[in-house]
């Protein structure tokens, strides 16, 4: 490790002519995988991202810039800084400002690592040392490398009056501004800086202040075990039914609830490549027979019986024709699925609840059946359809802000959704414990089942199969039944919603085995990931300390 010279630490204004970028979205910030030293590339929304930077700050006079040789940031810098007329800052290339090799932790879901090791170690294992980390870099090499860089040429660069920009990475800017700042190692954490945000040196002290370490872990905590969380809401529910306090809320407030949770989830949802995942002949091949011929010959059946409309064969044929509910993308997000394909599911579902969930409530309700139809299509497809539409606008628009959004208020759309099944619970008939709770609980164990039928197998998108095929939009069937006055289907639903969150600990457990893990040959094909070579040290300085071989892990891309 680098010794450290005593220096004066930089004045405010030599830090406001230090400008420091994370590179844009890439395809592992995406699938909420760690990157590390793999070179994955930007996502469009990631170009998209620095497309931005370049607009807000066209004009700004920059002497030099220095850029990690990882693609993600040697693209960012490029369509940051990219002059036409050749005019542009010298930019200098310093293999010193690649993100750390994090070992066993490479390509792993950040979420499975979260709920493996819990949030505080997690951290402690992205920001120092921790024994579930094997192989990479130790912490004292990665800050070994970085201040070799930040004393022996940034520094320097403003000494001599020169406006720099740095395009790195995550935790070597994090990294640059605790040395700024002087911090001790303990008092390090996720400073949450967004994809491709622009932080100038004299700002790093008000940005700090505004990150709160215990909070942040809790909101990470929150996301991360949201089926707590869920479960947490039907027992206060249930405790305040149960002590009397009943509340009648109306169906437009919860179906407000439901537009809000879903525009918050898919703000950090990848929707610019959902024409990818939307006409994958596997995803339209599982949606057209879940929730098209399954639900559709179900229901043909039960006509053909002339089942009555408050049955429990008509209630499963109403929920096996429900479209999968936006809750699944943040159950694929906290199991380390793709996210996507689950998105895809959610949206293609909704779009075929216009034909199957109307023809079912046609066959199957015996009333009320032209104000079903038109309440399912607003509050199922409409409300998917509607948010895919603003959130798509709001990332082209304001792609940093809206991403960063996404990704820090992730734990308010949970909150919305657990006041959502509180706010239902309460209307809960206790008394109709035997008449609903059987069928609650065989319509949550039977979506299950008919979701491990119809999954791929060993494929890198089983778990979003699963994941999108077992929660099926309960809320929109509350919201129906509520408005319909179809009491019996109400309550039925709100039970159901017991059995599907408990049950949500066993699919914690069943995802171990229909998850992929990061060893895995496809993941490169997955995520563009290429193998990279980084350029010598400049001229004159020593070479960055390499990282120590991985014992337990995938090998990384050559450093």
């Amino acid at each position: 490790m680098l010794q450290n010279t005593p220096q004066a630490p930089p004045d405010q204004e030599m830090l406001s002519r230090l400008f420091m970028v994370r590179h844009g979205e890439s395809t592992c910030n995406s699938v909420h995988r760690i990157a590390g030293q793999r070179d994955a590339p930007l996502t469009f929304l990631g170009r998209i991202q620095a497309e931005q930077v370049a607009h807000r700050h066209h004009g700004q006079h920059f002497d030099r810039v220095f850029v990690s040789p990882l693609t993600r940031a040697f693209e960012t810098a490029g369509i940051i800084f990219d002059e036409k007329d050749g005019t542009g800052p010298e930019r200098t290339v310093d293999a010193r400002l690649m993100e750390r090799d994090f070992g066993s932790y490479t390509l792993e879901s950040k979420s499975i690592l979260q709920r493996r090791h819990g949030i505080a170690e997690y951290e402690r294992a992205m920001n120092a040392d921790s024994p579930t980390q094997q192989g990479g870099e130790s912490f004292a090499q990665f800050e070994g490398r970085v201040r070799a860089f930040y004393q022996q040429e940034l520094l320097p660069a403003l000494r001599r009056g020169e406006t720099v920009c740095v395009v790195s990475h995550k935790y070597v800017v994090e990294l640059i501004c605790r040395f700024i700042l002087n911090r001790p190692a303990e008092e390090s954490y996720d400073l949450r800086l967004p994809n491709s945000q622009m932080l100038q040196g004299d700002r790093i002290q008000s940005y700090v202040k505004n990150e709160n370490e215990t909070m942040n872990m809790v909101y990470d905590w929150i996301v991360v075990n949201h089926p707590v969380v869920f479960c947490a809401g039907l027992a206060a529910g249930l405790l305040g039914n149960w002590a009397g306090l009943h509340v009648t809320t109306s169906p437009w407030v919860l179906l407000t609830l439901l537009v809000v949770a879903s525009v918050i989830t898919m703000c950090r949802i990848e929707l610019e490549r959902a024409r990818d995942f939307v006409t994958d002949r596997d995803i339209l091949r599982s949606v057209a027979v879940r929730y098209l011929a399954l639900p559709l010959a179900f229901a043909l059946a039960l006509r053909w019986w002339d089942a009555g409309p408050t049955s429990t064969a008509v209630t499963a044929a109403i929920f096996l024709a429900t479209p999968s509910s936006v809750v699944a993308m943040t159950v694929s997000r906290c199991l380390g699925g793709m996210i996507m394909p689950t998105f895809a599911q959610v949206l293609l579902s909704s779009l075929a609840a216009a034909i199957s969930s109307s023809i079912v409530l046609a066959l199957t309700l015996r009333e009320g059946v032209g104000e079903a139809v038109g309440i399912s299509l607003a509050a199922s497809t409409g409300v998917v359809v509607a948010a895919f539409v603003l959130v798509g606008r709001l990332r082209r628009r304001a792609p940093i802000r809206t991403a960063k959004f996404g990704e820090r208020y992730g734990y308010v759309a949970v909150l919305i959704l657990t006041a959502f099944i509180v706010l239902v619970t309460l209307k809960l008939d206790l008394g109709g414990f035997t008449d609903y709770a059987p069928t609650a609980v065989g319509i949550a164990v039977g979506l299950r089942l008919v979701a491990a039928v119809c999954k791929r197998r060993g494929h890198v998108q089983s778990l979003d199969d699963y994941t999108a095929m077992t929660y099926p939009n309960v809320f929109v069937v509350v919201i129906i039944a509520a408005l319909t006055g179809n009491t019996h289907l109400e309550q039925v639903a709100i039970w159901t919603l017991l059995p599907m969150f408990v049950l949500s600990f066993f699919d914690s457990y069943y995802a171990r085995f229909l998850v992929v893990g990061p060893a895995d040959a496809r993941w490169p094909v997955v995520l563009g990931l290429k193998d990279h070579t980084a350029p010598p040290a400049p001229e004159g300085r020593p070479e960055p300390p390499g990282p120590e071989a991985p014992s337990e892990a995938p090998a990384p891309a050559h450093s």
